[in-house]
């Protein structure tokens, strides 16, 4: 019997945009994440955009840390997120009878 899984979980590389010394500069860089959308990482894969914070701003106090994810260049499927045993919901999870 196979576990079932909630979906792939992709390593891309993307191009990105972010502000320094009141320029913007692109660069490629590498994401691992459930999604292959830049629109879906950037609003719902908070702790990707806080590592790529982390990386290109590092502990610096800057007011606006925006980083934009420009584009997606290539797409390799590293595995699959499996379900744990609390996830799965059986027939009566629901009731408390």
């Amino acid at each position: 019997m196979t576990s079932p899984s909630k979906g792939p979980i992709y390593y891309l590389t993307v191009r990105l945009s972010y502000r320094r010394n009141k320029r913007d500069v692109n660069t490629d860089t590498w994401v691992i994440t459930r999604y292959q959308d830049p629109v879906d990482i950037m609003l719902y894969d908070d702790k990707t955009m806080q590592r790529l914070r982390r990386e290109y701003y590092g502990k610096r106090k800057v007011k606006d840390r925006p980083i934009s994810i420009l584009e997606v260049l290539s797409v390799t499927v590293l595995g699959r997120e499996y379900q744990s045993q609390n996830d799965k919901k059986g027939p009566d999870s629901g009731s408390d009878e």
